[in-house]
């Protein structure tokens, strides 16, 4: 008989997994009252930042201290400053600026309900929806970009772009800001890559790209995945970059067919997104990311390698591989990549 697990579990842990939002909430009001591009603009004493956010000199002393509690900026002598990071990530002028992600209100609305999602099966919000996609994605996929584009890069040497492969043809689906066939365009200069999403996300896209200096290389396919022709035998890559899990099962399954009939013999699907391990027990953050989707989708999920290769050998994939690409996305899982036979 095994032996039962031990764990760590007390009341102080409970207490500190209740509170564990108080930090994140801190973080949102930062960005909601924009302290950190007041911060990078000279204001570094609580009464000047009060006074240019147009709030309570109470409150935001307390938020202040709050951040640098929590080494996010820091505090010496009564002043407040930025570390290096933060101006690189937080401040709304900096291309690498991440904040539209955490800002607002978008992800406390979905999980101060999720209490009724569970009770009911049904999404808070429905992300996944063109009229709200077409809303929501091209606030995302900008601070998505730089949380992807180191990982993005590993994945293209995984994939020997540009050395053992080049001119691969591409096909990036829900391509977002298109940061993994970014990757390979720059890697693998005869690369030529369709980028597929909503309208309104590819007009974000083509900025991205014509930053990169790769915009010659690049077609758009607009429209909603489920619907858009990939015709047949025409690509030797294609890219899911962090979509199973909003479509979940049973749209995912069709996909891997269709995608299977537009690659080319030998061609390579690669999937990037959140794997669980086989009982569901872990990694928690692939377990909880399955919550969210509930809340914001009404059947995304996540998912383990076994179900992913049974889907993917119904497809018509063989040669499933797992490559380590390091953190992305606020995972580390491995990418996916299958063979068409």
């Amino acid at each position: 008989m095994a032996e039962p697990k031990e764990t760590a579990l007390s009341p102080q842990r409970l207490m500190q997994i209740q509170s564990a939002a108080l930090a994140s909430r801190a973080l949102a009001a930062a960005f909601d009252l924009d302290i950190f591009s007041l911060l990078a603009e000279g204001h570094e004493k609580a009464e000047d930042v009060a006074t240019a956010a147009g709030a309570s000199l109470r409150g935001v002393r307390m938020l202040l201290d709050g951040l640098s509690a929590l080494e996010i900026i820091e505090k010496k002598e009564g002043r407040y400053r930025l570390f290096p990071e933060s101006r690189s990530y937080l401040t709304r002028s900096s291309p690498d600026y991440i904040g539209a992600l955490m800002a607002g209100d978008h992800l406390w609305e979905s999980w101060s309900r999720l209490t009724q999602a569970v009770r009911t099966g049904l999404p808070v919000h429905n992300v996944v929806r063109r009229e709200r996609a077409e809303k929501f994605f091209p606030i995302l996929i900008k601070s998505l970009h730089v949380l992807n584009r180191e990982p993005a890069r590993r994945l293209a040497g995984v994939l020997g772009a540009g050395s053992g492969h080049a001119g691969l043809r591409v096909l990036d689906v829900g391509c977002g800001s298109a940061v993994w066939s970014l990757a390979i365009a720059e890697a693998d200069r005869k690369a030529r890559v369709t980028a597929q999403d909503f309208p309104a996300v590819l007009k974000e896209t083509r900025e991205l790209v014509a930053r990169a200096g790769v915009g010659d290389r690049f077609d758009y396919l607009p429209g909603e995945f489920r619907e858009v022709s990939f015709g047949r035998d025409a690509y030797d890559l294609a890219l899911l970059g962090n979509i199973v899990h909003s479509e979940g099962e049973q749209s995912s399954r069709l996909l891997f067919r269709r995608l299977h009939d537009a690659l080319r013999p030998k061609g390579r699907l690669v999937i990037l997104d959140f794997l669980t391990n086989e009982d569901r027990t872990g990694p928690a953050p692939a377990v909880l990311f399955a919550l969210n989707m509930l809340a914001n989708t009404e059947n995304g999920d996540t998912f383990a390698l076994s179900e992913y290769r049974s889907w993917l050998n119904e497809a018509g994939f063989d040669a499933i591989e797992l490559a380590d690409i390091g953190e992305h996305v606020g995972t580390d899982s491995p990418a996916i990549i299958a063979t068409r036979m």
